[in-house]
């Protein structure tokens, strides 16, 4: 395969200039999906950071900054969620222009990302003839390009900010730009032209004035630079806010310019993206989002005072780490090729697993929430598959071990609850929940002797997403699959008599669930029945239950009640998104998660609602392709509880910002649409995995001369790391080069189809394609070859012509 992101960088000018990866086409391509954030929530915020580092700074819509100390270095034994959300650190940017009526703020206006993909924050401000742009990045002067440290990052790390004031009018303009902060909640004080704490400790630094006169305010609490620029003139200021940084070392301070700052701070990320899998689509801003999403993955991790790497689902206020989403984001920078970092974050998991083999989370609040056994094991099991690291599997196999003893001696509490005769002493009790609860698990009555609705289920735990407390069936999808992946990793080990235990107890497991959802089918209230939430509450908020189909194949995609979870789910919708997701139930959508539910529509070949979701999901986004957790979009609706997370204007958002899990749902679907691995079903421990390939992309994508999809090195769990390109190289026909990497995989292309064509010739390096190998999806969207065990590069021609029946393929 070519190098799709082979980049030379000659000289501060080229790497200025927006670089396409080497070996793609010039020019967008594609189509236009119509992505233009229509749908962001007006409380956005923004962050800018370095990978693993403790420093995480968030921009503000009026484009301040600001940051926590409270980073898991420092944290206390014993937290609340949302610690780090205490922001007692932050430095107020406020641009003025001066005149003869006094002084007029500058408003803000649009913001996006730096070139479009940049994990650095462009913010634009105007009032009258006058515009500022500012550009706020993190940078580590020391680091070298691409570096990816195995260490804590950005001990001598900066944030940095250009301002740029431009006066488009016709006469001179007079500017003033504020300046005040503080620093672990001390403010800061003038001193020349930095801002400082009367601790000794800066705020923020002017490297560059630009030419503006520097004067301290306020009782020496704001500094202010003042201007006057010409007509057409433009004056630069910089910035810099070093990480926690004692005045009296300024001089020790990086001597490289702004400008030297911003071209090392993008080679950084270009050396970065460079290391691992590039995904390129006709539709640039896909590819956008897929560099974004990974760089927001990546600042989203932290190590603590251990030296442990924590995957965290937010900045602020979830700072902190479950093993449910962890599958995601480790997943994310295992098919990303990052697996350095996904290893220490799946290893951090070993730490935090209690003495009985207990995983829940987050750690440092205590709540019991299954799922996240299930998460942490999946993510144990994923790691080795995508490395094949035997020995490493050896020494995390005891942690899936006990994780398994635990879920099969734990499910015995469901057998003696609400149960007749059961002394007193022997009754389980339920788990402590602090902070605040959703809805009261409902208990219908019970005839005499009749098991309950969750007899064999694991005990009752935290709801979460707008789940009820009780015995949500996304932790019993999810704790089932890590007792099955820990028979796969006994027989990989050659522990056969650990892999038969394992074997027997996850089909008890599984038909205890299975025996559960049709009682709580019978439940339902609607025409079609659906794969409900909870045994006793079907209709709780279903996000999670698409759980049970990916990642953990217990229901095969094409099953009666997923196909009527997806009726219920689609006309549910709002905005082009599902409703009933989380906490603010039918008044809201998550955008994070409907990219993770879509894996689903991806995995029943319907390419349209896949691709449906995808946009409209990304429509959700703030404009510098960050998520926030749920979107408030008609509040005259039933909310799923009452919280501070769901009592929201519309438009408003819930939780983090970023969330970690949306970008990592982009970087997982995004790939996944181009290469994904499928298990056959019903899974079972002689079940095959075989490739697929390009089975997300729709034709419409790729209809013009020219337009080129493709994938280089992914990792995937078939152990090898594969790579694709595909071209359209005339009105009918498609050209494909798979390189299936040091392992031979069966392999299955799927043909993207236009409305009314066909697929009617295939060729395998020049041979032709047996008819019999190639078949047409229900739905019409696909002609999927079975191109079997491809152990070397090959290449396919495909020909397309108008009819409905596979053609002249022999």
């Amino acid at each position: 395969m070519r190098r799709l992101h082979s980049v030379i960088l000659l000289s501060i000018g080229s790497l200025l200039a927006a670089v396409p990866p080497s070996g793609f086409a010039q020019g967008s391509g594609g189509v236009d999906l119509g992505i233009d954030h229509r749908y962001t929530n007006t409380d956005a915020q923004s962050l800018i950071g370095l990978p693993h580092g403790s420093h995480k700074t968030t921009v503000e819509k009026n484009g301040s900054l600001r940051w926590s100390q409270w980073s898991l270095k420092r944290k206390p034994l014993d937290v609340p969620i949302g610690f780090s959300s205490q922001m007692d650190g932050t430095l107020a940017i406020e641009p003025f222009v001066e005149g003869v009526n006094g002084q007029v703020a500058l408003q803000p206006g649009t913001q996006t990302l730096y070139k479009n993909r940049y994990p650095f924050v462009v913010s634009n401000f105007s009032a009258a003839a006058v515009n500022l742009e500012e550009l706020a990045f993190a940078v580590d002067p020391d680091a070298n390009p691409g570096e990816m440290p195995t260490t804590n990052s950005g001990a001598r790390g900066l944030d940095v900010v250009r301002l740029v004031f431009t006066n488009d009018g016709a006469t001179p303009q007079k500017v003033v730009l504020k300046l005040s902060g503080r620093e672990r909640n001390l403010p800061g004080h003038v001193v020349a032209d930095v801002l400082m704490t009367g601790a000794g400790e800066d705020v923020a630094l002017v490297s560059d004035t630009g030419g503006a006169t520097v004067t301290a305010e306020d009782g020496g609490l704001t500094l202010a630079l003042r201007a006057t620029l010409a007509p057409k003139e433009s004056k630069t200021i910089w910035l810099r806010v070093p990480y926690e940084w004692p005045s009296a070392r300024n001089a020790e301070l990086s001597t490289l310019s702004g400008e030297a700052l911003l071209v090392k701070a993008a080679s950084q990320w270009d050396g970065m993206w460079s290391r691992g899998a590039r995904v390129h689509y006709p539709e640039q801003v896909l590819n956008d989002f897929f560099d974004a999403s990974i760089a927001y993955v990546l600042i989203l991790t932290e190590y603590d005072s251990k030296g442990d790497l924590w995957a965290l689902d937010g900045p602020d206020v979830y700072r902190q780490y479950w093993g449910r989403g962890e599958y995601f984001q480790a997943r994310a920078m295992e098919v990303a090729g990052y697996l350095q970092p996904a290893r220490e974050s799946v290893e951090h998991a070993f730490h935090i697993m209690n003495d009985d083999g207990e995983w829940d989370g987050p750690p440092t609040s205590g709540w019991p929430a299954w799922d996240n056994i299930g998460g942490n094991a999946g993510a144990v099991w994923d790691y080795y598959q995508y490395t094949r690291d035997k020995a490493w599997l050896a020494q995390a196999y005891p942690f899936l071990l006990r994780a398994s003893e635990w879920v099969r001696d734990h499910r015995e509490e469901t057998t003696y609850e609400n149960v007749a005769g059961v002394p007193v002493g022997a009754r389980p009790i339920r788990r402590m929940l602090t902070g605040s609860k959703c809805r009261p698990e409902p208990e219908p009555p019970l005839a005499p002797g009749e098991k309950t609705y969750w007899y064999g289920l694991l005990p009752w735990s935290y709801g979460d997403s707008g789940l009820p407390e009780g015995h949500s069936y996304s932790h019993n999808f999810l704790a089932a699959y890590g007792m099955r992946v820990s028979a796969d990793a006994a027989r990989v080990l050659g522990k056969t008599d650990d892999a038969a235990w394992l074997d027997k107890e996850y089909g008890l497991y599984t038909a205890a669930i299975r025996e559960s959802v049709e009682r709580s089918v019978k439940l339902e209230k609607t025409a079609v029945p659906y794969l409900p939430a909870q045994p006793t509450r079907p209709d709780a908020a279903y996000s999670q239950t698409f759980l049970a189909i990916w990642p953990t194949e217990l229901y095969s995609p094409d099953d009666p009640l997923v196909s009527g979870l997806l009726t219920r789910m689609e006309g549910e919708e709002s905005q082009g998104l599902p409703t009933n997701v989380a906490w603010a139930g039918p008044a809201g959508t998550w955008p994070g998660e409907a990219m993770n539910m879509s894996e689903t529509y991806l995995l029943r070949d319907d390419v349209k609602k896949n691709a449906a979701l995808l946009v409209a999901a990304l429509n959700h986004s703030y404009t510098t392709d960050v998520f926030k957790e749920e979107i408030l979009t008609d509040v005259t609706k039933e909310r799923a509880c009452d919280t501070p997370h769901s009592n929201r204007q519309n438009m408003q958002g819930t939780g983090d910002m970023p969330e970690a899990w949306g970008n990592a749902n982009v970087v997982d679907l995004l790939r996944d649409m181009l290469v994904q691995e499928r298990t056959e079903a019903p899974v079972t421990a002689q079940s095959k995995t075989t490739l697929h390939l390009l089975a997300g992309l729709p034709a419409e994508w790729i209809a013009k001369v020219g337009d080129a999809a493709s994938v280089e090195r992914t990792p995937t769990t078939l152990g090898t790391v594969v790579s694709l390109d595909l071209k359209r190289t005339s009105p009918t026909t498609l050209h494909l080069e798979f390189d299936p990497g040091t392992r031979a995989v069966e392999t299955f292309v799927h043909v993207p189809l236009a409305v009314g064509s066909r697929l009617s010739d295939a060729k395998m390096d020049g041979e032709p394609i047996l008819m019999s190998a190639i078949t047409t999806s229900a739905n019409g969207q696909q002609a999927i070859v079975a191109a079997g065990e491809v152990g070397h590069r090959v290449t396919f021609d495909l020909t397309l012509a108008a009819g409905a029946e596979v053609g002249a393929a022999r």
